[in-house]
C-alpha cells in the first residue's frame, strides 16, 4: 500500500484527488492548515468522493486518511522523519487564489516559500519518494494568447499575484530539482469545472463559476437582463475535474522511469465560445446577456467585482499537452464541454443544497 502526500485536501481539487487515492486503498497523509481535529478535512473528502460517486466507507477515512496539522507560514513542522518514511509521492495542490495586489506578499510567501520549503524536506527526509507533483496553473504564460508549449514560461505578462507567484514557483522548483534526487512534475490545468457525469463541484466562485454567481445576483435584484462587457467570441479551456483526477492518477501510478523535470498541460481542449456559454447560463438563471458596456450601477458593480478575472475569458489560449498525452498513453482527444454538459454543471451548482 502506497502513501500519498497530499496537500489542499479541504479545496476542490485536492479533496477529489484524496477522495480518489483512497478509494485506490492508498494511504492519504493531508497535510492541512486550520483544520486542527481533522474534521473539516474528511467532511470534504467524503463530499468529493460522493461527488464522484464513489462509496467510501469510513473504515477507509479512519484507517487511511491521516490529517496533519501545518502552520500558517509553512508546511513542514508535522513532517517528522517516521511520517515521510513510506511517502511515495507528494501532490501539492493548496496555493494561496488571491488575485488582489495587496496580498502580493502573504500570495508570494505561500505559494513561493512555502513550495520550495516543502520540497527541500521532502527531498531531504523522505527517501522512497519518487515524485513532487505541482499542482500549477496553465496560465502562467502570461495574457498574451496564442500556442501554449509544455515549456517553462519567461515572457508574458502576468496581471495578478497569483499567477505570477505560480511562474516563480514553477522556476524555483526547477532549479531546486537540477541539483536534487527527487525529480518534479509540474502539472498545470485549465479552467477546472464539476464532474462530468454528476455535476459537483465546491461553490468558491472561481473560474467559470463566478458568472453562475453573477447571474444568481441579477436574478434576485429582479433586473431581467445584464450587459457584461465580454469578448464574446473568445473559446476559455474547460478541464472537468474527474478527467483532471483521473489523468493525475495515471501519472501517479506509471511504474517505468521518468525524466527529472516533466511539465505537463492538462488542457481539456476549446469548445464553447465564452459568449455561448455565458448566455446559456443566462438561460438557465432565466437573465438575457448582452455583450456590452455595464449601464445600471448593479452591472457596474458586478463588472468591478470580476474586473481582474475577466481578462481571462477574454483572451484565447491554445493549450499543447502532448507531453502528457504520451505520459499516460492517451492516444484520441476527449471531447471540449458541450452544451448538455454545461446544463448539467450550472444545474448542479443552482440546485444542490
Amino acid at each position: 500500500m502506497e502513501t500519498i502526500l497530499l496537500t489542499g485536501a479541504t479545496g476542490f481539487v485536492g479533496s477529489a484527488l484524496a477522495a480518489n487515492f483512497l478509494a485506490e486503498s492508498t494511504n492519504v497523509i493531508a497535510l492541512v492548515r486550520n483544520d486542527a481535529d481533522g474534521e473539516r478535512t474528511r467532511t470534504a473528502v467524503l463530499a468529493a468522493a460522493n461527488g464522484f460517486g464513489i462509496c467510501l466507507p469510513a473504515i477507509a477515512l479512519r484507517r487511511n486518511l491521516h490529517v496533519l496539522q501545518a502552520d500558517d507560514d509553512g508546511y513542514v513542522a508535522p513532517l517528522t522523519v517516521a511520517r515521510l518514511a513510506e511517502v511515495a509521492h507528494v501532490w501539492h495542490v493548496a496555493a494561496e487564489m488571491s488575485m488582489a495586489t495587496k496580498n502580493l506578499a502573504r500570495t508570494f510567501a505561500t505559494n513561493v516559500g512555502m513550495t520550495t520549503d516543502l520540497y527541500r524536506h521532502v527531498s531531504a527526509y523522505a527517501p522512497r519518494c519518487r515524485r513532487f507533483h505541482y499542482m500549477s496553473t496553465a496560465y502562467v504564460v502570461g495574457m498574451d494568447g496564442g500556442d501554449v508549449d509544455e515549456t517553462l514560461h519567461f515572457g508574458g505578462h502576468c496581471i495578478n499575484p497569483y499567477q505570477v507567484s505560480k511562474r516563480c514557483a514553477e522556476h524555483s522548483l526547477a532549479l531546486l530539482s537540477s541539483g536534487s534526487r527527487l525529480p518534479v512534475t509540474l502539472f498545470r490545468p485549465t479552467i477546472v469545472v464539476g464532474h462530468l457525469a454528476t455535476g459537483w463541484t465546491v461553490r468558491n466562485g472561481f473560474g467559470m463559476y463566478m458568472f453562475v454567481e453573477a447571474m444568481k445576483v441579477i436574478t434576485a435584484s429582479k433586473q431581467a437582463s445584464f450587459n457584461l462587457p465580454l469578448v464574446a467570441t473568445s473559446r476559455p479551456d474547460f478541464i472537468p475535474v474527474d478527467r483532471l483526477v483521473h489523468q493525475a492518477m495515471l501519472l501517479t501510478n506509471r511504474r517505468e522511469k521518468t525524466p527529472g523535470l516533466e511539465i505537463f498541460n492538462c488542457s481539456g481542449g476549446r469548445g464553447l465560445s465564452i459568449g455561448d456559454a455565458v448566455a446559456q447560463i443566462g438561460r438557465l438563471c432565466g437573465v438575457e446577456v448582452r455583450y456590452s458596456a455595464p449601464e445600471t450601477e448593479l452591472e457596474q458593480t458586478m463588472a468591478a467585482g470580476m474586473e481582474g478575472r475577466l481578462p481571462f475569458a477574454n483572451t484565447d489560449w491554445q493549450f499543447v499537452r502532448s507531453n502528457l498525452d504520451r505520459a499516460i498513453g492517451r492516444s484520441r482527444a476527449d471531447r471540449p464541454v458541450d452544451e448538455k454538459d454545461l446544463d448539467r454543471l450550472v444545474e448542479w451548482y443552482l440546485e444542490t443544497p
